[in-house]
């Protein structure tokens, strides 16, 4: 991929990437919950799911997936239920007084990092959606006069980086939603709000269809 053309590509992944979605929504919980920088180190697991994703497309598999109701199907179901159910758990969250329970949490967080990221790559690979960017999209911005696979490599490299910066924009828009939380009754509100986002997001995912 000549610089060029990359230079071209990358402010469309770019915005792709920071459009609201489940992912980004998790990382703004993420960002309310354990701050930023744990937030964005749990991208990691959202980026291992789109690199398996990518891969897929890359062999051809992804137009199978796209073309097949039953596939696509399963994928888009286990998404939604996957979805709701984080949308009840945090909506039945227990309410946090972040000043009396710092310490608490920070211990916490630092053994669950791997919980984040696995939440992360749940939430990507159960979204039918990302199939059909990789699949739909990204051919679009190839130059077959160059070689196919190298360019899809750094696109793909070039879309798990501004996962990142997407992350982090939410990310720490929850950071600040965080800090006017100084009440138990305020932070059951926020687990509600945020608990009310995921459900809503899985029946948005529930009318996904291969079109």
């Amino acid at each position: 991929m000549t610089f060029s053309v990359w230079l071209a590509t990358a402010p469309l992944l770019m915005l792709l990437s920071l459009g609201p979605g489940p992912n980004n929504f998790t990382a703004m919980h993420n960002g309310i919950q354990v701050g930023a920088t744990k937030a964005v180190i749990a991208v990691v697991g959202r980026n291992c799911a789109f690199s398996l994703l990518m891969l897929v497309s890359a062999l051809g598999l992804g137009a199978i997936i796209v073309s097949s109701a039953f596939w696509f199907g399963v994928i888009k179901w286990f998404g939604v239920a996957y979805l709701f159910y984080v949308g009840i758990k945090t909506w039945r969250s227990a309410a946090i007084v972040l000043e009396e329970h710092e310490s608490e949490i920070g211990t916490k967080a630092k053994r669950g990092h791997f919980a984040r990221m696995r939440q992360e790559f749940l939430v990507a690979i159960g979204n039918p959606k990302a199939v059909l960017l990789f699949t739909a999209i990204f051919p679009q911005l190839l130059d077959l006069s160059q070689p196919v696979p190298m360019q899809f490599f750094w696109m793909g490299l070039t879309f798990c980086c501004t996962e990142f910066i997407a992350a982090y924009v939410y990310a720490m828009s929850g950071k600040q939603i965080r800090r006017l939380i100084r009440s138990p009754n305020g932070m059951k509100n926020l687990n509600r709000g945020m608990g009310s986002v995921f459900v809503a997001a899985s029946a948005f995912l529930a009318t996904a269809t291969r079109s």
